[in-house]
């Protein structure tokens, strides 16, 4: 296996498991209810939501720098999403992540070392740099979305205690 296809493996697994930390994003999300991804908590300005969004924001920019597209990032950096307002719209905010996610881990693992070393956009860090860093983005999320699921289950729990 060649490391663009280790760093798309690497991709895949944060996404449904088998990575090093034993978490991964498909089993944090199985059964987080539309509400519970849309509160906001006092811990942070992220729902559960923002976050999935972003991530799929950032798949897809890879995915297009990797195919040669320069991206101009918007100022809402993909925290822009709509309203969770039905179960539906959850399922697929989270479909399309593992979709954008997947597609960002097939793209990858079609570049060659070269392609690798070199900058995946003139002025832009390498590939390697580059992709590397989305999994590290996804680990990152990944662990305040879990903190965000403990956080709001701690917080309706009090709240039907007290």
């Amino acid at each position: 296996m060649n490391i663009a296809e280790h760093i798309a493996r690497h991709l895949r697994d944060v996404y449904a498991g088998q990575n090093w930390t034993e978490v991964n994003l498909q089993t944090t999300l199985e059964d987080v209810s539309y509400e519970e991804a849309s509160e906001v908590t006092p811990a942070s300005v992220n729902t559960i939501a923002g976050l999935v969004h972003h991530l799929t924001f950032w798949n897809r920019v890879m995915a297009q720098r990797i195919a040669g597209m320069k991206v101009e990032i918007p100022e809402s950096n993909g925290y822009d999403n709509a309203a969770l307002n039905d179960p539906a719209t959850w399922h697929t905010l989270k479909k399309e992540c593992f979709q954008s996610g997947n597609a960002l881990a097939a793209a990858t693992e079609k570049l060659t070392v070269g392609q690798l070393e070199q900058e995946i956009l003139p002025g832009y860090p390498s590939a390697y740099k580059s992709l590397q860093g989305c999994v590290e983005h996804v680990h990152y999320h990944l662990g305040q979305i879990v903190i965000l699921k403990q956080l709001l289950r701690a917080l309706h729990v009090k709240n039907v205690t007290t």
